[in-house]
């Protein structure tokens, strides 16, 4: 596992915006070690929050600011040290995600929100977060998602950045209308209750509207959502595909930690599955990965959830370190 050195860089880079997927699972990994692992994270994370620091990007000097962190984790020797250390990893990150972050990251981003700086919040794998944005927006995140916002956004500068997966429940002002971008969509509303699902490494965006009304812009179209409507943006094609639905659950319940599927294969599941467990799904067949399933699960442990698969008279499960094998039960 990962030395304190090692990990705190890593959650550096996860700040910024810079952690790639092997990354973000390491970080998984380490909270899931013990207690005090996710306390120190939580710690993190408030003084994150917390920090409203503006700076100059052009010119910080990001190689000295990492040097300084690493000689101040080294200098460390107990808890208390530790977290004064963060205290200045926080100021370099801050400063290190408007210097790197902002122009790789999102398309969309404007040059009022650039010349901010912005607070990044992480939800691992495994995990969901609920947050209170400063306008008193609720917002839950789903497992492997990060939200930023910038520092403005409590003087009505309402918008903020996703990439993964969101519910927002929208606290109404008129006067100042909120936006959700994505690195392919951008989501104007006044106040409502809807899903935003925009993982970067799937091939669409879905918005899924509850309550009040949404407009969804991509680079060539326009969409107004009604409530019980849902909106997929495809984006090999640029196209947006408008489905009415008799049942939002699917999409919303994640939230509450219920996992509802209708009529869904295996391999539609596979990667919701990973999420929420932070483990890896390998079918050992071809055959298995269509059988289709439907059930509500509620957020308990893999084992049990793998034993509902195992009732299948077609399917059968066995755990192999961090993987689930799945496979066509055998007569």
């Amino acid at each position: 596992m990962e030395n304190h050195e090692s990990i705190h860089l890593l959650i550096l880079r996860l700040f910024s915006g810079e952690a790639d997927i092997c990354e973000k699972k390491k970080i998984s990994k380490w909270l899931g070690l013990s207690a005090e692992n996710k306390k120190f994270y939580s710690d993190l994370r408030e003084i994150w929050l917390s920090t409203g620091i503006q700076s100059n990007a052009d010119q910080y000097d990001l190689e000295n600011a990492i040097q300084n962190f690493r000689d101040n984790i080294c200098k460390s020797e107990n808890r208390h040290n530790r977290k004064i250390a963060f205290i200045q990893f926080v100021k370099y990150a801050a400063v290190f995600i408007l210097a790197l972050a902002l122009p790789f990251s999102y398309n969309y981003v404007t040059q009022d929100i650039a010349q901010h700086s912005m607070t990044t919040i992480y939800c691992a794998f495994g995990d969901k977060s609920n947050i209170i944005l400063p306008d008193s927006t609720k917002v839950w995140l789903n497992s492997g998602s990060k939200l930023s916002f910038n520092s403005d956004f409590k003087h009505g500068g309402r918008k903020v950045l996703l990439e993964g997966e969101a519910y927002f429940s929208v606290s109404k002002d008129k006067d100042h209308p909120f936006h959700v971008k994505t690195s392919d969509v951008e989501i104007k509303v006044l106040g409502t209750q809807f899903n935003v699902k925009a993982y970067p490494e799937e091939i669409s965006v879905s918005t899924t509207l509850v309550e009040g009304s949404l407009q969804v812009s991509s680079p060539n179209e326009n969409r107004l959502i009604k409530p019980d409507e849902k909106l997929i943006f495809d984006k090999r094609t640029g196209i947006m595909t408008l489905n009415k639905l008799t049942d939002t659950s699917p999409d919303i319940d994640w939230k509450k930690g219920r996992l509802v599927f209708r009529n869904e294969s295996l391999e539609e599941l596979e990667t919701r599955l990973e999420r929420w467990f932070d483990v890896d799904i390998v079918f050992a067949d071809e055959q298995v990965r269509h059988r289709r399933f439907t059930g509500i699960l509620e957020r308990e442990s893999i084992l049990e959830v793998i034993s509902y698969f195992d009732l299948s008279k077609y399917v059968e499960c066995r755990i192999q370190g961090n993987k689930i094998i799945i496979k066509t039960k055998t007569k």
